[in-house]
């Protein structure tokens, strides 16, 4: 993949890591699956075309989020 690929990948998955955080911040607070599954399920739709797998858009995500891969 080439740079401008991977740039339009990880704008979409801030976007999608911003929706799903503002989504959950509602009170009663929803279950998590029931927010998650279809804001990623709309953002990935966005960034098939590229090329890109949908392990690989979640774990864009995750890496913008901290959960693995960046050091301590």
């Amino acid at each position: 993949m080439n740079q401008a690929t991977e740039n339009a990948i990880q704008a979409e998955a801030k976007r999608c890591s911003d929706a799903i955080k503002s989504a959950l911040k509602v009170k009663p607070k929803p279950k998590s699956d029931s927010v998650s599954k279809p804001l990623l399920s709309k953002h990935y739709a966005k960034v098939k075309p590229l090329g890109v797998s949908f392990v690989k858009f979640v774990s864009v995500i995750g890496r913008l989020n901290g959960r693995y891969g960046v050091e301590s």
